[in-house]
């Protein structure tokens, strides 16, 4: 991977921003187990986003088959530092294409990433 044209501070900014998003729906998906769906917020790297979306559990877990992977509403999308890799009715999947923010996500994703 290749640094991306952001500064520092707001890559790393914007990473926080997201990793602290999939913390919230790491805790709501383990509070939905066994309902079928949950409403997710955002994980974009926009400081002061609300928007949510609801998924499925299943849905969820293929967003979150890899550490680098986030959950976006659309147009939440930081094109300096991530990619677009999924366009869903509700919702992308982005993937960290900035070093500084893979190197963030990598480190405090919970989850055996294989």
């Amino acid at each position: 991977m290749k640094p991306a044209g952001g500064s520092p501070k707001r890559v790393e900014r914007a990473a926080a921003a997201e990793i602290n998003g999939r913390r919230v729906n790491e805790a709501i998906e383990r509070g939905a187990q066994g309902t079928g769906t949950a409403v997710f917020v955002c994980e974009c790297g926009n400081l002061g986003c609300s928007e949510t979306v609801e998924l499925t559990i299943s849905e969820y877990e293929a967003v979150r088959s890899g550490f680098e992977r986030f959950l976006i509403v659309p147009g939440h999308q930081i094109e300096e530092i991530e990619d677009v890799i999924e366009h869903h009715d509700a919702y992308l999947v982005v993937a960290k294409r900035d070093d500084r923010a893979t190197r963030m996500a990598h480190a405090t994703d919970d989850r055996d990433s294989g």
